[in-house]
């Protein structure tokens, strides 16, 4: 059972991806590439702005919305 909630969006957490649109706050959310798919995205760091091209790690995913940080 454990490896079928790995599955779906639960199983995207600690994925990698990479910011297609600048990532914000939740008020402008940006997008990132993973899985193949382009996914709404916002900053789990507070006022913090993630540039297009970078990687990030998807830490939560929230209505829909990954929450992601940058790797570096």
């Amino acid at each position: 059972m454990e490896s079928a909630m790995l599955n779906g969006v639960a199983g995207m957490i600690g994925e990698t991806a990479v910011v297609t649109k600048t990532v914000s706050d939740r008020h402008q959310p940006g997008s990132v590439l993973t899985r193949g798919e382009v996914w709404f995205a916002v900053s789990l760091l507070p006022d913090t702005t993630i540039d297009a091209g970078t990687t990030v790690v998807v830490a939560d995913v929230d209505r829909g919305l990954l929450v992601v940080y940058p790797t570096n």
